[in-house]
């Protein structure tokens, strides 16, 4: 079995019983102070991504990991995107996305975000929010959308990246025991430094990080806490893989209580050679 059918089968399981849970987003949301809806946190994560790289009506956007599509209407009717493909590994989502969202300048295909179909310099910008670390790998990724960014076009991502290596064989175990179960590969667990020389290594400048692991991991955690949360989770996702995505969320967050894990959003640039789109 492929890395990519792995990553599939994880995010395919109650897909078809999300309903209207969380209207559908799939991040962990920017969680401000005061702020309690979920929907209200994962818009303005979108915010800040959209707007770091300077989203507008004249853009031609790719949405990597788009999952099931919510983003993508909020891009168009937040920011007026001129066109959007979006793309995703999990047929199933894209199923869902189809079905809820016809946008007439939104088109949904599943792909891998390693190996896309569409021509160089094709998009004026390219998201992708936190599905990036499920990709094989991070660097394949970010040479692709180099290939795929019209010069001058900006990348903007939401991912998790390592806030400091390992200090003893405990927290190295743990450490890879949340990756190997939320289907990361490992050249993908880096650290933000690392991170910032992957993108300038794929050909991007103009690169900013903005670390905000403590706007996202906690509130997502007390959100995924809640009693009425967790059981709706169980009754979408099953109660074998609902315990085992409760799992996980709760390493994630013992990981980044350590001070071993973070969140960041990353923005970067082509260089203008000449040309577009």
């Amino acid at each position: 079995m492929t890395h990519e059918t792995r990553v599939e089968h994880f995010y395919s399981y109650g897909v078809e019983n999300y309903g209207t849970f969380h209207d559908n987003y799939l991040n962990f949301g920017y969680w401000s102070p005061g702020v309690t809806d979920f929907v209200a946190a994962a818009e303005a994560l979108l915010e800040r991504v959209g707007t770091a790289i300077g989203l507008a009506h004249d853009s031609v956007l790719l949405d990597v990991a788009c999952g099931m599509g919510t983003q993508d209407r909020f891009f168009t009717t937040r920011f007026g995107c001129r066109t959007i493909e979006a793309v995703d590994l999990t047929a199933k989502h894209i199923e869902v996305a189809r079905a809820r969202h016809s946008v007439p300048n939104v088109h949904f295909r599943v792909g891998d975000a390693c190996h896309l179909d569409f021509p160089a310099g094709t998009f004026t910008h390219v998201v992708a929010i936190e599905g990036i670390v499920n990709f094989n790998t991070l660097e394949r990724f970010f040479r692709e959308v180099e290939r795929l960014l019209c010069p001058g076009g900006r990348i903007g991502v939401s991912d998790f990246f390592i806030a400091r290596e390992p200090r003893h064989r405990v927290e190295r175990v743990l450490l890879r025991c949340c990756a190997a179960a939320w289907q990361v590969p490992p050249e993908n667990v880096v650290t933000l430094g690392a991170y910032r020389t992957i993108l300038e290594r794929a050909g991007f400048e103009d690169v900013a990080v903005d670390v905000v692991s403590d706007r996202v991991i906690p509130g997502y955690m007390a959100e995924q806490s809640r009693p009425e949360a967790r059981q709706d989770l169980y009754a979408i996702r099953g109660p074998v893989i609902g315990r085992m995505g409760v799992l996980i969320d709760r390493l994630l967050y013992h990981l980044y209580r350590a001070g071993l894990v973070g969140y960041v959003i990353a923005s970067a640039r082509k260089p203008s050679t000449g040309g577009g789109i």
